[in-house]
């Protein structure tokens, strides 16, 4: 059981980590090769799409972190892995938070601002594209920080 376990943890962080890779390195820059408002449509749809994988990850990393943790870790600060899960566990909750900054707040302006045909972006629009870019940035360098820490763990 204790493998099936660290599979599923090792397939849910490749596809989170490897998706906000996709986004930050492929998508949002392809983006910019397109027409705006067919750029905010399709970056709705992909960002809808991908929130719903991202977060089947997280709360399956979550989970199965939980059951991989000995109980008498969890809170340890006595040890150095002790204060390495710490870390680990601060920056999921912050990888979290910013994911949910991006899911009720970011994307639902993107979709709402996104330009009518022929219309110009608004500057609403330009905003968003811009605070979701700087977000999904953020979770992605917290992403590598996550595995860094999990690297000290095995």
């Amino acid at each position: 059981m204790t493998a099936v376990i660290n599979i599923i943890h090792i397939l849910a962080t490749a596809v989170w980590i490897g998706g906000a890779f996709f986004v930050h390195f492929i998508l949002q820059p392809g983006m910019k090769q397109i027409d705006p408002q067919q750029s905010g449509k399709l970056m709705g749809i992909i960002a809808k799409r991908f929130s719903i994988t991202a977060w089947t990850c997280i709360i399956l990393l979550i989970i199965t972190g939980i059951i991989k943790t000995p109980a008498e870790m969890l809170f340890d600060q006595s040890t150095q892995l002790g204060q390495i899960l710490t870390v680990k566990h601060i920056l999921v909750i912050l990888v979290i938070s910013i994911g949910l900054v991006i899911g009720f707040y970011v994307v639902p302006n993107i979709r709402k601002n996104a330009p009518k045909p022929g219309e110009a972006p608004s500057t609403d629009f330009i905003n968003s594209q811009k605070r979701l870019s700087t977000l999904a940035t953020i979770n992605l360098l917290l992403g590598g920080l996550i595995v860094v820490c999990a690297s000290f763990l095995w």
